[in-house]
């Protein structure tokens, strides 16, 4: 719990030579990305099976997510890693992890609040074409 409250801590955070990071610590890191790395090829095996074009945009989003986080949290992890003293601040892992969380809410946003908003639009300009010759 020690070890939580120093990573967290602002001086530390924003630390540019932060002392290495402990093993366990990376290995977690490695897990978080690797998982988003996973979640993005997964959107892009189930795209070809999905036939809606309004959830295809929705899986294309976080394909391009998981993959971006995914990539850029490896490429910090490497640098975390081998203890490059600026490319390893913490700063870069908090930033990274406000863009993921943002990307991913406008994503959930998108297929959960503008996806049915969009649908029942379709729906009313099918019913309202249906009466026009």
């Amino acid at each position: 719990m020690s070890y939580l409250t120093y990573f967290f801590s602002l001086k530390h955070l924003f630390s540019l030579r932060p002392p290495a990071m402990s093993q366990r610590a990376l290995i977690i890191l490695a897990v978080i990305f690797s998982l988003f790395i996973i979640l993005g090829v997964g959107a892009k095996i189930a795209l070809p099976k999905i036939k809606d074009g309004l959830k295809i945009k929705a899986f294309r989003r976080l394909y391009h997510c998981g993959l971006t986080i995914g990539i850029l949290g490896l490429i910090f992890w490497f640098f975390a890693w081998q203890g490059v003293a600026l490319l390893s601040a913490r700063f870069w892992l908090l930033i990274l992890a406000i863009i993921a969380v943002v990307w991913l809410g406008l994503i959930g946003r998108y297929f959960y609040i503008e996806v049915p908003k969009l649908r029942k639009d379709i729906d009313n300009k099918r019913k309202f074409d249906k009466y026009i010759p």
